[in-house]
């Protein structure tokens, strides 16, 4: 058996392909000087896989109709991913997957080609695991040029630092400079409304008897543990680099501004209506950033809605009626606190996918752990959106990477990312 390497670390190559490794580990005991020996073996090293398929990049009608404005923004490539953070990546979430191809050390790699392959401007990543931010995102990206922050959930890490995932947020340096930065933590917004509710309650009905005072607190408190979901989002205002050829003509003039955010709504299908309401939250923030400075806006991430969800129309409508089923899904004690919500909002947002298909795309997550239905499986529709804000008009041309027809997809019994 040949002699590999001496190191503490090591990492196959193309001739370890199809064959064993051993480590073997040597223990000299202080006191007598006795050795011991460990070895372990390994499973038959695989092959790297390939590159997947190249998947066309297409256009909308708008590609020519591009105002000076959006001239001076300049052509640029987001890119909004949900990565599957290590701490979720399990046996248990995905049976049907072999344990090796759910492994951090296995995935991050393919993970780093992808990425690359992208070369995006703009990067959202959402279930970033905070210490995989630290010790292989960070320094990654910082050393293919892009700067960028991490907001990870409010959750408690439970004793385990760094088990806890979040989103992240990049962008090239030599493309974008920073000038804003906004993290929205929705257990703090539902403290905030929640607090705006019980005034409201207490100026509208003075002097309440005890009885009815303890029961709106009582539903309070069940308001509370509803909405604390523990999930983030990031607001970010980014000025425009400009071109070589416009730096000396502008002098010290200061570049277009544009707004990117980034989210990731609560996954439970059982609490539509906290997707509900984290997004109108979301809304809300993203309205107090942009609308005075009329700033173009990007908003990415995982929003675990379907096109028939509240989110999905208030997202693209501007507003949603409070008799969607999604809004009365909470107990009726509940239901009647969300009648105080103001659900709309001036921004004007349009799918991206929408906008350049017409449609949504058939499926953006394909797991093979929901349901069957017959020898198929039941897909989980736009549960990854990326929104582009005002209209078509104002965002000028689009292109968005084609998802692939669903035939290709079936093909594999599913795909945790």
């Amino acid at each position: 058996m040949p002699l590999l390497s001496y190191s503490r670390s090591y990492s196959p190559t193309a001739e370890d392909v199809g064959h064993v490794i051993r480590v073997e580990c040597k223990a000299t005991k202080r006191v007598g000087g006795g050795v011991l020996t460990k070895t372990v073996d390994t499973g038959l090293v695989l092959p790297f896989p390939p590159m997947p398929p190249r998947r066309q990049m297409l256009a909308n009608v708008n590609e020519e109709r591009l105002t000076p404005r959006l001239r001076q923004i300049g052509v640029f490539r987001v890119l909004t991913y949900n990565i599957l953070a290590e701490i979720y990546a399990t046996r248990q979430m995905y049976p049907y997957c072999p344990i090796w191809a759910l492994s951090w050390s296995f995935r991050r790699e393919l993970l780093k080609r992808e990425l690359q392959s992208y070369n995006a401007d703009i990067i959202c990543l959402q279930e970033v695991q905070g210490d995989h931010y630290k010790s292989f995102f960070a320094p990654m990206m910082e050393e293919w040029g892009y700067e960028g922050w991490y907001l990870k959930k409010s959750r408690e890490s439970m004793g385990l630092e760094g088990k806890v995932d979040g989103c992240a947020l990049f962008y090239k340096r030599n493309r974008f400079i920073l000038k804003e930065r906004y993290p929205v933590d929705f257990n703090e917004l539902a403290n905030d409304f929640l607090k705006q509710v019980q005034t409201e309650y207490d100026l509208d009905y003075q002097g309440p008897s005890m009885a009815a005072r303890e029961m709106f607190l009582s539903t309070l408190n069940k308001m509370r543990q509803r909405l604390q979901r523990d999930n983030v989002a990031q607001i970010t205002v980014l000025e425009v680099v400009p071109a070589n050829n416009e730096m000396v003509a502008r002098k010290s003039q200061s570049g277009p501004l544009i707004c990117v955010a980034n989210v990731h709504i609560f996954s439970n299908p059982k609490f539509p209506d906290v997707k509900m309401w984290q997004t109108n939250m979301l809304a809300k923030q993203l309205e107090r950033v942009t609308l005075n400075r009329n700033l173009p806006t990007i908003l990415c991430g995982d929003f675990n809605s379907e096109p028939s969800s509240a989110v999905y129309e208030f997202m693209t409508r501007n507003h949603v009626p409070l008799d969607h089923p999604d809004i009365q899904h909470p107990p009726p004690q509940l239901a009647n606190i969300y009648a105080s919500l103001d659900l709309e909002h001036n921004i004007g947002f349009a799918s991206a996918y929408a906008s350049v298909f017409g449609a949504e795309p058939e499926y953006t997550n394909y797991t093979g752990a929901i349901s069957r239905i017959g020898c198929d499986y039941r897909r989980s529709l736009t549960e990854a959106l990326l929104l582009v804000i005002r209209s078509l008009d104002r965002c000028g041309g689009l292109r968005m990477v084609h998802t692939g027809d669903a035939d290709s997809v079936r093909r594999a019994e599913g795909t945790p990312t």
